[in-house]
């Protein structure tokens, strides 16, 4: 009989179980709410925070930037006449080192030399009947003339400067014997002759594709290019900020290659900075010159390297990393329970932290707890430390 009946209110049974169970957990949520209910008002809501007090130091302000290595002096020559290369220093090959003042390029100059032969030559018959004229002349204008005569000669590295023409007249004989002419033809070609011949300007290592000895070039020619490895620059982009920090004094300077663990620093100077501003990046072009007197292959011009330049040092500031910064440029501060913000001066910045100048009341009590959206008034509790 009692299978019977179960089987026939098997569904009323389960149904009814279900009910008592739902009005069970039913009244465990009414009760654990009112619970929460009785609880006191002022720990509901209230984040959470570490603090740390305001405490000023002195601090040397260190800009740290990176940049590209360059040469701080790169010229491409070119030839400026033509002609057959009749000599060369090593070929002119890449990698070659010339010191300053060494004949790297020297092309036939023969036909050039002759015809300055020949004008000096017309200056010096030009200047013997110029002074014919001037025999029966006082104010020892012949004497002059005379000892410039036996100046020149047909040989002469470098044509004498005329005299001093004292009158019109004297300007006028020196016009109609053609002495003008002949002296400023041979000065012409005194400059061409020089143009066959180039030398180092300055020390550095050659580059190009090379030129050997009976080619020929033509005017216009790019020849090599020489670049200074020994001395060399590093431009950096700075903000105005970061200008303003380094002082007006030279500061010191240490570049390091950037991607390696080489352990190598060459002090630079502050060679000059750019006065205009770059409009998109709103930075100015701070120039760093340094030796490389080694040659080390770290510091070759094209290297990517670290610099550190150390400016003024502040007698009172904070440091406090970026994150903290609110985007207003506050920063938060607990005071009795409460968010408060306060405004910041930043001086400067120094990788992921900023420098605050000293506006902030000794002793404030700064949350260094990273919050979302922080705003004033919000109830706040420090968050007790353990020992």
């Amino acid at each position: 009989m009692l299978k019977d009946f179960f089987r026939r209110y098997r569904i009323s049974i389960l149904l009814a179980g279900s009910v008592l169970l739902a009005s069970v957990a039913v009244s465990v949520s009414l009760y654990a709410f009112s619970a929460r209910a009785g609880e006191p008002e002022e720990d509901k809501n209230i984040r959470l925070v570490e603090t740390r007090a305001v405490e000023y130091t002195p601090y040397t302000v260190t800009v740290r930037v990176q940049g590209f290595i360059e040469s701080s002096r790169s010229l491409t020559l070119s030839a400026a006449v033509s002609g057959q290369v009749t000599d060369t220093y090593k070929d002119l090959k890449s990698g070659t080192e010339a010191l300053e003042g060494t004949l790297l390029v020297h092309l036939d100059d023969e036909m050039t030399g002759n015809s300055l032969a020949l004008a000096r030559s017309g200056l010096i018959s030009s200047t013997a009947q110029l002074l014919a004229v001037f025999k029966s002349e006082e104010n020892g204008i012949y004497s002059r003339w005379n000892s410039y005569l036996k100046s020149l000669n047909t040989t002469s590295s470098a044509v004498p400067e005329l005299p001093e023409i004292a009158s019109e007249r004297e300007k006028l004989l020196v016009s109609t014997y053609g002495v003008l002419e002949a002296y400023y033809r041979v000065r012409e070609l005194e400059d061409t002759l020089e143009r066959y011949r180039i030398y180092a300007p300055f020390s550095g290592h050659i580059s190009g594709d090379g030129v050997k000895q009976f080619s020929y070039v033509s005017t216009g020619q790019t020849l090599l290019t020489l670049t200074d490895s020994r001395n060399l620059e590093i431009s950096l982009p700075l903000t105005r900020e970061e200008i303003l920090l380094l002082g007006e004094l030279q500061p010191a300077v240490a570049i390091t290659p950037a991607g390696t663990e080489e352990d190598m620093i060459l002090p630079g100077s502050v060679e000059r900075r750019d006065a205009v501003m770059d409009r998109g990046s709103q930075t100015i072009d701070l120039h760093i010159a340094f030796e490389n007197p080694d040659l080390n292959p770290l510091f070759l011009p094209g290297n990517y390297a670290e610099v550190e330049i150390y400016g003024k040092t502040l007698d009172r500031a904070l440091i406090l990393p970026r994150s903290l910064l609110n985007a207003d440029r506050t920063i938060n501060a607990f005071d009795s329970g409460r968010l408060k913000k306060y405004p910041v001066q930043i001086v400067g910045s120094d990788g992921d932290s900023i420098i605050l100048a000293p506006t902030l009341p000794e002793g404030t009590s700064i949350i260094t707890t990273r919050i979302q959206k922080p705003f004033e008034g919000m109830e706040v509790k420090v968050e007790a430390v353990e020992q």
